[in-house]
């Protein structure tokens, strides 16, 4: 326990440091934390704390969760279904088979696939606030493949990880899609239904903080628990019971209490993704199809933004923009390689690149624009200047 200790305060200083060089530098904190994580573990040769990944993981999808709201999801559900499924073809189907030529099996170019698919929610939307882009008329584009992403995506992680243990089986996969398919038509009526309960639990017992703590949390951990019952993973559990909350009229209360240990295991998640990385098992092996999923995705994602601006009656330049705003990758990402070891590393690179780089992109895409979009030159007017001033 003393041992444990003395690493917990060890990892908080780690913490601490890490977010002001993030802020001081205005710099997305979630690669300095990994990459302040594999200096720590070269410094001291510590393995990474599998509870902070487990909590982390339950605390950031239930948090991404209580962000979306059912009536929210139904009154904007053909937009969001619309820009999402054109996202998630152009993200998934060129990546797999750029994969498979790579020479990765299907099942790994699979999870590879998956990896690449999301745009970091985290990152993104502490950008677009940092930046203060929130009112370009683009974002509306964004925000609406970012909902359907953290949907779609904690539901592909919950199958693959199904699979950690190795390639699916026909059989295997039916099973997998049935239980997720029954796992969510009740959860679904669930949120429905349950959210007149939360808000009786909270009339009758009382608003104070910590009732809010202890309910908040017994809700999240029996939801997460009868997940596993279902063979599936603690990831879409804590979703489902982010979104049964989100329905509830204490939400703001709720959110409140939540965010300190969001933030806090939340750090240490990505603390402990980067103290689980081994740098002995980087080699040059990694750069070519580093290199070329960067590119391939990143293209992808800019042809994503493109085109699902239409939708919207935009025009090619915000969707550019909107394409430039989707590049950082980060959690979600990170939690999917998880399910395959061996992917780590390119994962590692990938996720501290594009979350590097689209940051940059992001911040300098009105110089990207310019490049691209000149400006109109301002016609001179014929008028004199007596006629101008209407003498």
């Amino acid at each position: 326990m003393e041992h444990f200790i003395s690493l917990l305060a060890s990892l908080l200083c780690v913490l601490t440091v890490s977010y002001i060089i993030s802020s001081k530098l205005r710099f997305p904190v979630i690669p300095i934390y990994i990459v302040a994580g594999i200096v720590f573990s070269l410094a001291f040769h510590v393995h990474e704390p599998h509870i902070f990944e487990v909590l982390g993981v339950i605390l950031l999808l239930f948090f991404i969760g209580l962000e979306f709201s059912i009536a929210e999801l139904e009154k904007n559900l053909r937009a969001i279904l619309s820009v999402g499924f054109i996202d998630l073809v152009f993200n998934t189907l060129p990546v797999f088979l750029v994969a498979k030529l790579l020479g990765f099996d299907s099942f790994t170019s699979l999870v590879i696939s998956v990896v690449l698919y999301p745009s970091s929610s985290a990152i993104v939307s502490k950008l677009l606030i940092d930046l203060k882009k929130l009112a370009n008329p683009e974002v509306e584009t964004v925000l609406s493949i970012l909902v359907f992403e953290d949907i779609a995506a904690a539901v592909l992680l919950a199958i693959l990880m199904s699979f950690s243990g190795g390639a699916p089986s026909p059989e295997g996969v039916v099973k997998v899609l049935i239980k997720v398919s029954l796992f969510i038509a009740i959860a679904f009526i669930a949120i429905k239904n349950l959210n007149k309960f939360v808000d009786y639990a909270f009339k009758t017992f009382g608003s104070s903080t910590e009732f809010t703590v202890l309910f908040t949390a017994t809700v999240l951990f029996l939801a997460v628990e009868v997940t596993f019952g279902f063979g599936l993973s603690e990831s879409i559990g804590a979703f489902v019971a982010g979104m049964l909350f989100a329905e509830s009229s204490y939400k703001e209360q709720i959110e409140s209490v939540v965010i300190p240990y969001r933030d806090l295991f939340g750090a240490l998640f990505f603390l402990a993704f980067g103290l689980s990385i081994d740098l002995t098992s980087f080699s040059t092996s990694i750069v070519l199809p580093l290199t070329v999923l960067l590119i391939i995705s990143f293209v992808a994602k800019i042809a994503t933004g493109i085109v699902a601006v239409r939708l919207y009656k935009l025009g090619t330049k915000r969707g550019l923009s909107a394409g430039l705003m989707l590049l950082p990758r980060g959690e979600f990402s990170i939690l999917v390689a998880a399910t395959k070891p061996e992917l780590v590393p390119l994962t590692a690179a990938y996720v501290l690149l594009s979350a590097s780089l689209g940051s940059i992109a992001m911040k300098e895409s009105g110089r990207i624009l310019n490049l691209f979009f000149k400006k109109k030159p301002k016609k001179k007017s014929k008028l004199t200047r007596s006629q101008l001033l209407g003498d």
